[in-house]
């Protein structure tokens, strides 16, 4: 069997070939760090307008019938306990 004959490539052609997989690199870490800013912005928004749609729903039913039960407010997150050794 015999073993195929390889390309030699010039210095020019490597260093031109470093370039573009340096370019391709920051590229694709820029779409990336794109994709990150994005997603976590939109879950921000997300969370603001569940506590606004939250609070005009209490509000809503503060001002229902006098006769339905009082609303019971969400109650505030607890700490996490951080586990001992």
């Amino acid at each position: 069997m015999t073993r195929p004959d390889f390309i030699k490539l010039t210095d020019e052609q490597v260093k031109a070939r470093k370039r573009r997989n340096l370019a391709i690199a920051l590229g694709l870490v820029g779409f990336i760090v794109l994709v990150f800013i994005v997603t976590v912005t939109n879950l921000q928004r997300n969370t603001e307008a569940r506590k606004a749609a939250e609070a005009a729903a209490l509000a809503t039913l503060e001002r229902a019938d006098p006769a339905l039960p009082a609303p019971v407010a969400p109650a505030p997150e607890a700490p996490v306990a951080e586990p001992t050794p």
